[in-house]
């Protein structure tokens, strides 16, 4: 039986009056004089997002940043391929609202090695890139506005930014144990990784520190959330934490729920579970592959909570944060109540006005991305889901101006679901109050702009003879660092559907993905303008012929994303005559393995920055040397995929 290790940090600190307490967990790391909670080293991920806006708001207090200047003031190399870029200014890359793309993937994660050149590489992606839509217009999650944030501390500071937030932050804030994978690359204290089941696995270090890449304890991100407590002026003024903590469409009672609550490096400025007890929370989580964050601030109350975890994923997290600090309130006598949810009362039928609607949304809520059509019947919705494998429809039933969906029996769902529709700017959209439940640990509940509608996209014939080609083609990354996490899920499928010809949908092997607007022959764009996260990590693609720098001709995918993909059709196929593999730097050596060699093994030698994956016929890692202690002995498997992955001049030497 394989036993998955999951391990989670628990800190809440309080601060009442003069008195400190701290707690911390952990089933692996034994008590030492200087980690007296037994406690492990995380990357926090997304919550690093609040450490680089504190930095930038420290220098806003010190008058060398403006929090409404442009952008380009602080960053004179920072371009974009749309002149709006001129606009946006270093408010809009904290609360998102920049209009930036979203996220500069390739290399973004690696491990065991650190890229200082990633920022670069992100400054060179978004000169290329244009704005999804105009600066300040919505806020839409991006994390390529804080690797921007990152090198304006940097500019302005004059220092690195590890050694900006070390003298600024840790120092100020007596944190022991956080830091960046510049000064922290393999502390004693990391948490252990594990992957497939039991195998212990190399650890993850995220390039982009400002975006994903600070590391903590538990407890010292609580301390750090302490800081904002009202009258904690350690790092900041009360007006730059007011500022941080102020929804970036505030505005009373018209503030429109359904677009994101972000404030200034949060992502709740407010949360809403709290209000009932009148009590202001603000909060930020963070995801890498195999590691996760939350932390939560009462100001007022003077409560930190943090939660961190090697497993699971931040809602999670988030549920453990919000209940650890449901009880330390309760402590204090403020009672947290459960919002109150009137009763649904179904309509008989579906008012004639809502007709109009009926067509296909590209759809993005808790589930993933997909493509719905949506029709109208008697007194319900149904959606079917064009790119999933079933003839099954979701049913919304009518009540109160919105469809509520219910199960098969017509009762309201468990997962409970409300759609709503609005006109806005010549498009149509859905609003979604979504509740998704966590059996045993709670509820995530959450309102946002969920969909769009979708335009007919008439294409010529020969546009989609191009386009039909490449349907239920599958595609692999190949452009990365010899490092790079994203060689754990590198495949990459098309497809196409009959009914809405004009779109591609490109995305992992089982999974929704993204759905694209054909443009021309070679050429699919995004096309969203939902005002939630569901239009983070927008992308346009381009297929093209070209010649990989060991000589093959390829079919590409070049993504703006900054990925390159070959098409898996194309691959060489590797068998006993192959005896030996010539690596380069950033371009992956794949082979399609053999019936002839299928089901044997072979041993190997390679040079210290390389790495080989493995896959299965169904893409899935089937062997890895990230794995800790991993054989030399290689498996071979029927139908499957091997991967070399180095630097120039090295050499792979197989037997």
């Amino acid at each position: 039986m394989k036993i998955k290790r999951y391990k989670y940090t628990f800190a809440a600190l309080l601060i009442l009056g003069a008195v400190s307490i701290g707690a911390g967990v952990s089933p692996v790391q034994a008590k030492s004089d200087d980690n007296p909670y037994d406690e492990r080293v995380y990357c926090v991920g997304s919550v690093s997002k609040s450490y680089v806006a504190t930095c930038v708001m420290q220098l806003v207090d010190q008058g060398k940043v403006e929090l409404d200047a442009p952008v380009t003031e602080y960053i004179p190399e920072f371009t974009m391929a749309d002149e709006r870029y001129k606009d946006i200014t270093v408010r809009m890359l904290m609360n998102h609202t920049s209009g930036i793309m979203g996220s500069t993937y390739s290399n973004e994660s690696l491990y065991e090695d650190y890229d200082e050149n990633y920022k670069d590489a992100v400054l060179a992606n978004l000169s290329g890139q244009v704005l999804k839509a105009a600066p300040g217009e919505y806020s839409a999650y991006c994390n390529d506005g804080f690797t921007l944030l990152e090198i304006i501390v940097e500019n302005v500071s004059g220092m690195s930014f590890t050694d900006y937030m070390d003298e600024n932050i840790s120092k100020k804030l007596d944190l022991e144990h956080t830091g960046t994978p510049v000064n922290m690359m393999n502390d004693p204290l990391d948490v252990e990784i594990y992957k497939y089941g039991n195998t212990l696995n190399d650890n993850e270090y995220c390039n982009a520190i400002g975006s994903g890449g600070v590391k903590a304890t538990a407890s010292e991100v609580a301390r750090f959330g302490s800081t904002f407590f009202t009258g904690d002026n350690t790092l900041l003024t009360e007006a730059s934490k007011n500022e941080m903590a102020t929804r970036w469409n505030e505005d009373g009672e018209n503030t429109n729920v359904y677009q994101q609550c972000n404030g200034l490096g949060w992502d709740m400025a407010e949360y809403i579970s709290c209000e009932g007890g009148d009590v202001k929370v603000i909060g930020k989580d963070g995801d890498l592959s195999n590691q996760h964050a939350c932390f939560m601030v009462a100001p007022d109350e003077k409560i930190s909570v943090s939660v961190l975890s090697a497993g699971g994923d931040s809602a999670k997290n988030e549920l453990l944060c919000r209940e650890l600090m449901k009880i330390v309130l309760e402590d204090k006598g403020i009672k947290v109540e459960t919002t109150s949810e009137d009763e649904i009362v179904f309509e008989d039928t579906v008012p004639e006005e809502y007709k109009n609607y009926e067509g296909y949304y590209y759809m993005s809520t808790m589930g993933g991305s997909e493509v719905v059509y949506i029709s109208f019947e008697d007194d319900s919705l149904y959606m079917d889901h064009v790119y999933k494998d079933t003839d099954e429809k979701t049913q919304f039933k009518y009540a109160d101006g919105g469809f509520v969906k219910v199960d098969k029996d017509g009762s309201v769902s468990l997962d409970k679901e409300i759609l709503r529709f609005e006109e806005k700017n010549g498009n149509i959209y859905i609003k979604a109050d979504v509740s998704y439940d966590y059996y045993g640990l709670g509820t995530e509940n959450m309102s946002i702009y969920a969909a769009e509608k979708l335009e007919d996209n008439k294409v010529s014939e020969d546009v989609l003879s191009d386009w039909m080609q490449m349907n239920e083609k599958t595609f692999v990354l190949y452009g990365d660092s010899y490092s790079s996490t994203n060689y754990e899920s590198p495949f990459m499928g098309f497809s196409m559907n009959e009914e809405i010809p004009g779109y591609v949908r490109f995305g992992e092997p089982g999974t929704l993905g993204s759905t694209l607007k054909i443009s021309n022959n070679t050429e699919a764009h995004f096309f969203t303008s939902i005002e939630s996260i569901a239009n983070r990590d927008l992308d346009n693609i381009t297929i093209t012929r070209d010649t990989k720098k060991d000589g093959t001709e390829m079919t590409i995918i070049d993504s703006e994303t900054d990925k390159k993909y070959c098409m898996i059709d194309e691959l060489p196929v590797f068998d006993s005559n192959v005896d030996e593999v010539k690596l380069v730097t950033n371009e992956a050596s794949w082979y399609k393995i053999s019936d002839d060699i299928a089901g044997k093994s072979m041993a190997i030698e390679r040079p210290e920055n390389s790495n080989i994956y493995v896959y299965n016929q169904f893409y899935e890692v089937v062997y890895s040397t990230h794995m800790k202690n991993a054989s030399d002995n290689i498996p071979l498997p029927e139908g499957g995929y091997i991967v070399f992955l180095g630097e120039t001049g090295d050499t792979v030497t197989l037997q």
